[in-house]
Parts: C-alpha cells; sequence; structure tokens
C-alpha cells in the first residue's frame, strides 16, 4: 500500500494512506490526516493517485477538505 504527503493550497500538510488494499482499475477510498483539522478527511480517488501529480491531488483534498476561519 502506497502513502503520499500532500501540502494544500492553504500550506496544510496532509498525509494520506488508502483504507485497502489496491486493486487496478478499481478506484481507492484515502483517509488524509492533518494537523490543524480533527477529523480524517475521506475521499475516492482514480486507483493510479500514487501516480497523479502532487498538485492535482492537493486540489482534490482542498475541495473536500472543511475550511478554517
Amino acid at each position: 500500500m502506497a502513502s503520499r504527503r500532500v501540502t494544500d493550497e492553504d500550506g496544510r500538510v496532509w498525509d494520506c494512506n488508502p483504507e485497502s488494499a489496491e486493486v487496478p482499475g478499481r478506484d481507492v477510498s484515502l483517509v488524509c490526516k492533518t494537523s490543524s483539522v480533527r477529523t480524517p478527511l475521506r475521499l475516492r480517488v482514480s486507483w493510479r493517485w500514487a501516480t497523479m501529480a502532487e498538485k492535482g491531488l492537493a486540489r482534490m483534498i482542498a475541495a473536500a477538505a472543511p475550511r478554517l476561519a
């Protein structure tokens, strides 16, 4: 299982790991955590997420993450 560390446009560093084993051709459910957000973020991404550009994955995380005041 792959894991990734991604920095979003707000400067938050997210550690992302798949919830289960990756299967080629099937989407993957990721759990992403950062110190500034209590609840882990869950999102579904393409099975090729490990090779996705960092900025692309960061945009997906930022879109799903709660906005901080």
